[in-house]
């Protein structure tokens, strides 16, 4: 019985302190607005975005895989094996099982919903075997 009591008294002052007093909400006007948004922005670090990619190109031989996840995308692996996710390769480039040369750059920090190799920006490619082409079910 008296854990009953208690429990009803916990779910009550749970209930109570989670509510907002529609009386007391608080207004913003036009000006303190700005103010806020001012003060936040001169508060964020100041990050150029070529900063996230790594400075010092990259040049590798690779073969183009078109992975069936997350709606489906082409993936880089070097001959070492490593993955790379390529954020900029070229529709005549996506072929599955392609051999090509890039140039390119790392990007650091870069978060993507296939979640699969490292994000690379290509700035130069060269096809040295042609694959598949195209992409979804008439590969895998």
């Amino acid at each position: 019985m008296f854990k009953k009591i208690a429990c009803v008294v916990l779910t009550i002052s749970l209930l109570f302190s989670c509510q907002q007093d529609p009386f007391n909400s608080t207004k913003i006007t036009a000006s303190k607005a700005e103010v806020i948004r001012l003060s936040k922005v001169s508060e964020m670090p100041k990050k150029s975005l070529s900063a996230q990619a790594e400075m010092k190109q990259l040049s590798f031989i690779a073969t183009v895989q078109y992975m069936n996840l997350e709606g489906g995308f082409f993936g880089l692996v070097s001959k070492e094996g490593k993955h790379w996710l390529p954020i900029n390769l070229k529709k005549e480039f996506q072929q599955h099982g392609a051999v090509i040369k890039v140039k390119g750059n790392a990007i650091k920090g870069m978060m993507t919903i296939q979640q699969w190799g490292i994000p690379f920006s290509i700035t130069d490619i060269e096809l040295i075997k042609p694959g598949r082409a195209g992409g979804g079910n008439n590969l895998l």
